[in-house]
């Protein structure tokens, strides 16, 4: 496994200030390290992520209920516990400093980690003891999915999993946001425990009866442009992006991968979408195989992370150690 040693697990941690204090004998000084303890609570590291949010202290006023002077008054103490700014006023808008650039992401997890332990509380049962969350990226192969979560339920028969299909930037958010305990996904947030699993191949799919199904000859991208596009769009809401080819200005975004791929097997478009996926539809000549001249293939890289706090845990340490040797075992088809 491998960390960033960009993360930051500054959260609850003592903020040590070095004063200078008289000594009783005149003209001695020294300097005494007098250690302050972070009393920041939920509701200012709330205010401090809804203002970066919302952009502003006034917005994020009305987004929590509250004034603009109680999200101005929340996040002044917190800067005055860290001993440190937090942001710095550009004409109307709060900007973050670097620190508040470093603690966003942790902040951001501690929350999503109270409001999950919350969840926990109040679904408590005796005889269940806790949940399984997890971020798996859509492109992931399924039937390794299942196979891992099977085997986690032998030795964890009373736990609940929760499962989140995400795309692009949905399993980077849920994990910032401490939402899940564990992501796989093409891109994972820095300062987290990952390891590379497997590529997964996308090819260019059209229908049997769309005209590209049809055509001689290697194609290029420029011939692409006459026809519709089918992609995916990004389940994350704060920072969306777009991934591979995207040179059509005919395009219909969908939001899971099962309706990207009624919709090329319908005719109604073309898509690059993960091989293991369109094998069968191949086989049966469903689907046709675009043949390109470039973009023919293209491999798309999964990795799985967690928090470097989760390390120690024997539930996903398991399914951790479980997906390894799965993804390790793995033939397509």
């Amino acid at each position: 496994m491998r960390a960033s040693r960009h993360g930051l697990h500054v959260l609850a941690a003592a903020v040590v200030q070095r004063r200078r204090t008289k000594d009783s004998s005149p003209g001695f000084r020294a300097h005494k390290e007098v250690v302050v303890f972070s009393k920041i609570s939920l509701d200012q590291w709330r205010a401090f992520v809804c203002t970066v949010e919302c952009g502003g202290f006034q917005q994020a006023g009305e987004h929590m209920y509250k004034s603009q002077s109680a999200i101005s008054h929340s996040v002044n103490r917190m800067e005055m516990l860290l001993g440190q700014e937090l942001f710095i006023i550009e004409g109307r808008k709060a900007v973050l400093t670097s620190l508040g650039k470093a603690l966003l992401p942790q902040a951001k997890h501690l929350l999503g980690a109270a409001q999950k332990l919350e969840h926990l509380a109040n679904q408590y049962q005796p005889g269940l003891f806790t949940e399984q969350a997890l971020a798996v990226d859509v492109l992931f192969p399924i039937e390794l999915l299942q196979q891992a979560l099977q085997e986690f339920a032998l030795e964890y028969k009373d736990h609940r999993i929760r499962l989140y299909e995400t795309a692009l930037s949905g399993a980077r958010e849920l994990l910032e946001d401490g939402k899940v305990e564990l992501g796989i996904a093409s891109s994972l947030p820095s300062g987290y425990l990952q390891e590379f699993l497997l590529n997964v191949s996308l090819i260019c799919v059209v229908g049997a009866s769309h005209p590209l199904s049809e055509a001689q000859g290697e194609l290029s991208l420029d011939d692409m442009k006459n026809h519709r596009q089918v992609v995916i769009r990004d389940s994350g809401t704060r920072n969306s992006q777009n991934s591979g080819w995207l040179g059509t200005s005919q395009r219909w975004t969908v939001s899971s991968l099962a309706a990207a791929e009624s919709f090329v097997e319908r005719g109604m478009g073309f898509a690059w979408l993960p091989e293991h996926r369109v094998q069968q539809g191949l086989a049966q000549g469903r689907l046709v195989r675009v043949n390109l001249q470039h973009q023919r293939e293209r491999e798309v890289p999964m990795y799985m992370g967690y928090p470097e706090e989760y390390r120690h845990s024997p539930e996903v340490r398991l399914l951790a150690q479980i997906l390894r040797e799965r993804c390790r075992e793995y033939r397509p088809g």
